[in-house]
């Protein structure tokens, strides 16, 4: 892919992901100062390091089903996959807010909206099927594992 598509992460759209559902971070690109460019790729290569925004499908509680983004962490052999966005009326919903079930509620004008889980559009090189995952109930638990995420990061970029 080419410069030419390359995007600001803030500015990805639903679009963007239908056309190619897998988006790189691009820290290596020509505008150093804006860490957030993607840029489209193939596919989730297996046994890399980078950072992707992977299309994804998410499941609500009334069982309806919406596209969204999961952005997915590479780091060798370990894959960290965290829902980032959802998409409904054609606006952005942060996956994990505070508040997501009751913009998702006015957006959809429907109730039952929690995010349950989700399933991302493509399976990372060599597996079978897509990964996918559950979304906590509870924020606390949310931010609880998201923190112990960050901590292995970070002892793993030290080895």
């Amino acid at each position: 892919m080419n410069d030419a598509e390359a995007v600001s992460a803030p500015q990805l759209t639903e679009a963007h992901l239908q056309r190619h559902p897998v988006w790189q971070f691009n820290a290596d690109h020509e505008d150093a100062a804006d860490e957030s460019q993607l840029t489209p790729v193939p596919g989730l290569p297996p046994d890399t390091w980078g950072s992707f925004i992977v299309s994804a499908t998410f499941t609500l509680e009334n069982g309806r089903e919406l596209p969204g983004a999961v952005q997915v962490d590479s780091l060798g052999t370990k894959l960290v996959c965290t829902p980032a966005f959802i998409w409904a009326g054609g606006k952005g919903v942060e996956a994990l807010g505070h508040d997501t079930a009751l913009r998702l509620a006015r957006l959809t004008k429907a109730s039952g909206t929690r995010p349950l889980a989700w399933q991302l559009a493509v399976a990372v090189g060599g597996e079978l099927t897509p990964r996918r995952g559950r979304i906590a109930r509870f924020q606390w638990l949310q931010a609880f594992g998201l923190v112990l995420r960050l901590i292995s990061l970070r002892f793993r970029r030290r080895r």
